[in-house]
């Protein structure tokens, strides 16, 4: 067994905390100005210091200590950026797909009164989605939301072609009969239709 590697930051969880403490504000202060919200700076803090710990065989002392921990951050920082960027891609995906599905107008996601209502809107949309049965909601996510083929769903799924777009045809309908059901405030529950 080979004693683990030396660095700058010692081998051990008390050397890095040693090693850090004097720079820790620093970073935090950097956080906040990363974020300009104390909580999310506090998240984005956490998460770097505990990469910094994981990572500390990297730091090989040629650079300062607190550039090394605030790069690391602004890394953490810019990869938050782009997940919530594509969870919110996701969101309009997933919006303009039940509108479609449903019939409805597509909604203009620049419009004010669009923002207002993408919380109530996705809930609804996936509080009707929830009630599809499960093997035709599965094959509307998949091609009103992910926006794959009916061939690529029917070789996920191991089913045919022609099942994938009866399915889809019928989880689309029962959205809509659960999204009007919403609507007119008629919430009795649907029947379940089997495959």
């Amino acid at each position: 067994m080979t004693a683990p590697r030396s660095t700058p930051l010692g081998s051990t969880r008390a050397q890095f905390e040693a090693a850090v403490r004097p720079i820790l504000p620093r970073v935090y202060r950097y956080c906040i100005s990363l974020t300009g919200d104390r909580d999310r700076a506090d998240d984005l803090f956490q998460n770097a210091v505990l990469k910094a710990f994981l990572n500390a065989s990297s730091y090989e002392g040629r650079s300062d200590l607190a550039g090394w921990l605030c790069g690391i951050a602004r890394n953490e920082y810019l990869e938050t950026r782009r997940t919530e960027a594509r969870r919110h891609g996701l969101f309009d995906r997933f919006v303009d797909a039940c509108t479609e599905a449903l019939g409805l107008a597509p909604s203009d996601a620049k419009a004010p009164d669009r923002l207002l209502m993408q919380g109530e809107e996705s809930e609804l949309l996936l509080a009707c989605l929830q009630q599809v049965p499960e093997d035709f909601r599965t094959v509307v996510v998949l091609c009103d939301i992910e926006e794959l083929g009916y061939d690529e769903v029917a070789g996920m799924l191991g089913i045919p072609k022609g099942t994938v777009k009866s399915r889809h045809a019928r989880g689309r309908a029962r959205l809509r009969e659960v999204y009007e059901r919403v609507a007119t405030g008629s919430l009795a529950p649907a029947r379940e239709e089997s495959t």
